[in-house]
C-alpha cells in the first residue's frame, strides 16, 4: 500500500513541474492566400500541331509536325492542321488540335474536328488503316495568349477587371500580308451532334381475321 502511494505522489509531482503550452488563438492565425491560377477554361496557342500516325498494317509509327494552315502527308494521307491549343501552367497539361484528315484510298470517311491528347475518344479518324492522335503543340506563341499570373489574381481581386483571352473569343486582327498573321478563332469543340428524329410511327392496324372465310368448327 506504501508503495502504491508513493508512485502515485512521484506522478503527482511529475505532472504538476510540466509546463502547459497554451495554443495560439484562431483570431490571431494568419491564413496563406492561395496560389494564383487560371480559369480551368483557358487555353493558348501555339503554331505547330504534333501528330502521331500508326500504320496497322506494317505498326510503323510516324510523328509528324503540321504548321497552323499547311498541309501535310504521309503515304495516303493529308493532314491540315487548322489550330493547336495547350492548357497554360498551373492547369492539368492537355492539347487540343483542329485538324482535318483525308485519305485517298476510295470508300474511306475523312475526319473534320477537333482532337484531344487527354480525351481520346472526342475525336477519332475512322480508318482501317492508320490511326492519327495529336500528341502536343510547338512552335511559337500565337492568339489566344493568356495574360500573366499577376493579371489573372488582380482580375480575381477585382470583378470588373477584363476576362483573360480564350478560345472562344475574338484575336486580334493582323495584317494578312504578314507571314505570322494568327489564325481567325474557331471553336474549342465541334457542335455536339444532335441524334435525327425517328420516323413516325405508323398506326397499328387492326389483326386480320384469318378465319373469317374459314367453316365453321364443328365439335362432336
Amino acid at each position: 500500500m506504501m508503495r502504491r502511494m508513493r508512485a502515485v505522489a512521484c506522478v503527482l509531482s511529475l505532472m504538476g513541474g510540466m509546463a502547459v503550452v497554451p495554443f495560439p488563438a484562431l483570431a490571431d492565425t494568419q491564413w496563406l492566400a492561395p496560389p494564383p491560377m487560371y480559369p480551368p477554361d483557358t487555353w493558348k496557342g501555339r503554331s505547330v500541331a504534333v501528330v502521331r500516325i500508326l500504320d496497322k498494317l506494317d505498326a510503323h509509327v510516324q510523328v509528324i509536325n503540321i504548321p497552323a494552315g499547311q498541309d501535310a502527308t504521309y503515304k495516303s494521307l493529308t493532314l491540315h492542321a487548322r489550330a493547336c491549343l495547350e492548357r497554360p501552367p498551373t492547369l492539368a497539361a492537355d492539347t487540343a488540335a483542329s485538324l482535318t484528315v483525308h485519305d485517298a484510298h476510295e470508300g474511306m470517311v475523312a475526319f473534320d474536328g477537333w482532337m484531344l491528347t487527354q480525351e481520346p475518344a472526342i475525336g477519332v479518324f475512322q480508318n482501317p488503316l492508320y490511326d492519327v492522335q495529336v500528341v502536343g503543340c510547338g512552335g511559337d506563341d500565337v492568339a489566344p495568349v493568356p495574360p500573366p499570373l499577376a493579371v489573372v489574381q488582380q482580375q480575381a481581386a477585382s470583378p470588373d477587371a477584363p476576362v483573360p483571352a480564350t478560345p472562344g473569343q475574338p484575336a486580334q486582327a493582323a495584317s494578312p500580308s504578314s507571314p505570322d498573321a494568327p489564325l481567325p478563332p474557331v471553336p474549342l469543340s465541334p457542335p455536339p451532334a444532335h441524334p435525327a428524329a425517328p420516323p413516325p410511327i405508323p398506326p397499328a392496324s387492326p389483326p386480320e381475321d384469318n378465319n373469317s372465310g374459314a367453316a365453321p368448327l364443328l365439335l362432336h
